[in-house]
Parts: structure tokens; sequence; C-alpha cells
């Protein structure tokens, strides 16, 4: 009789971890976005609480509801504008006036 015990145990911890370590996976990947992506501060605590007291559906409705991030072709020209931004500050007289 202790085979079968020592089956249905490593069974039942083998479903458990199948469970246990996706929504851990999600939970973190959730926190870690939220603080990263958060904005506010207020912002931030609320999702971190959503997140953080309603395990599994927490994270999953912020996946569902959060604003789409810029694309890289966004960023790039982000970027771009913000070195030509730099370049021409560059090239301006110290306490100018701004006006040539």
């Amino acid at each position: 009789m202790t085979p079968l015990i020592a089956t249905s145990t490593f069974l039942q911890v083998m479903f458990a971890l199948m469970l246990v370590v996706p929504v851990c996976i999600l939970w973190v990947a959730a926190v870690v976005d939220v603080i990263r992506h958060g904005g506010s501060g207020l912002k931030i605590a609320g999702v971190l609480l959503l997140v953080l007291i309603v395990p599994i559906l927490g994270p999953l409705l912020y996946f569902v509801f959060r604003k789409e991030t810029a694309t890289p072709a966004e960023i790039e020209a982000q970027m771009m504008a913000q070195a030509d931004l730099r370049r021409e500050r560059a090239g301006a007289p110290i306490g100018s006036s701004g006006m040539h």
C-alpha cells in the first residue's frame, strides 16, 4: 500500500506545481510591469493592491486592461526627436535669450 501513497503524493505535488508556478510567474510579471510602467504613485499603489489582494484575477485584469505601450518605431522616433533637441541646444550660446 505504501507505493500507492507515494505515487499519489508525487502526482499531487506535480499538479500543484503546474498550477502554482505559472500563477507565481504571472504575479511577478504583473508587479514588475506595474512598477516599470506605473505612472503616478497612487496609480501604482492601487494596481499593486489589486494584484496582491486578488492573486490570480488581479494580474489577469491588469494585463487585459492596461494601456498599450509604445511600439519600437514610436520609441525610436522619440529618441531621435530628443537627440535633435540636444543638438539644437548645444549650438545655442550659453545664457542666450533664445532669440538670434
